[in-house]
């Protein structure tokens, strides 16, 4: 059992703490996001406008409250900032912080922290390109490995071989079951169904979370898929052809799983069972 340092008066100054670095990274994660497609290096040169190229002062470059002083306009010449850039720090922040409350065992909040960060990056890349880069996909397995390795309560183990062991199950049958789906789909529609790139973030995601979320995160992450397709074709910005980005939904669907998407899938299934068991019973 892991015991906060502060006093009960002060315990709320760690997950707001936790909340201002989550948006410190947020920020970094902004530059990863539009720079990694372009394989630019995400060290150098220093943030700068992508409008006019001018270097961005440190006040300016202040999480959240940067985009919100200056009116989502650069300091240097008055270009629109987009509010994603808001968007994605808010979103580290509060990720990061309800990681940190949920998960008392540093050692777990840690690797789920690793793994929220690979998510947030991955997904708004896919947004903007479709695509998913393999530093996230197969990189992610890797971190995956090494993270359940380290902390093997991750996966519900008490040994580095277990913890290892049930990683790299996870991820062989998550990427093998999307690979089994996307192939019957390609066969189905006659045409790419889904992309190489989710066959292996879905991978990596089970490399985190273990086999089992396979069968909460597919459907949950179409389920999401559907509902925006129609938003979509009822808001008239798409048809049933529209092409979207599956890695976000798998994101989504993967957040639910840890945010406790995986006690309810338990609960679920073992109210089926119990249901089950006395039906035969009574037979």
């Amino acid at each position: 059992m892991t015991h906060s340092l502060l006093s009960p008066e002060l315990a709320w100054m760690g997950p707001v703490f936790v909340f201002l670095m989550g948006t410190c990274f947020g920020s970094f994660f902004n530059v990863c996001i539009y720079r990694i497609p372009l394989e630019r290096s995400v060290a150098t040169p220093g943030s700068h406008c992508s409008a006019c190229g001018s270097p961005i002062a440190w006040y300016h470059n202040i999480p959240i409250l940067s985009w919100l002083f200056l009116r989502g306009r650069a300091a240097c010449c008055g270009t629109r900032i987009d509010a994603r850039y808001l968007i994605v720090e808010a979103i580290t922040g509060l990720l990061f912080m309800e990681v940190w409350m949920r998960f008392p065992d540093r050692g777990v909040a840690l690797g789920y922290l690793i793994f929220v960060s690979g998510l947030i990056v991955a997904s708004f890349i896919d947004i903007d390109h479709f695509i998913i880069p393999d530093r996230f996909t197969l990189g992610g397995c890797a971190a995956g490995f090494i993270c359940c390795a380290l902390v093997p309560q991750l996966q519900l183990q008490t040994t580095a071989w277990k913890g290892f062991e049930e990683s790299l199950r996870g991820a062989f049958i998550c990427g093998l079951t999307l690979y089994i789906v996307a192939e019957i789909g390609s066969r189905l529609f006659k045409k790419e169904a889904m992309g190489m790139g989710d066959v292996k973030f879905i991978a990596a995601i089970g490399a985190f979370l273990g086999y089992k979320c396979i069968f909460f995160i597919l459907p949950v992450s179409s389920f999401f898929g559907s509902i925006f397709g129609i938003f979509l074709i009822i808001g008239k910005q798409g048809s049933w052809g529209t092409r979207l980005p599956f890695g976000p939904f798998l994101v989504l669907a993967a957040l639910v799983w840890i945010f406790g998407g995986a006690q309810w899938s338990a609960d679920y299934w073992n109210h089926v069972i119990h249901v089950l068991v006395n039906e035969s019973t009574a037979k």
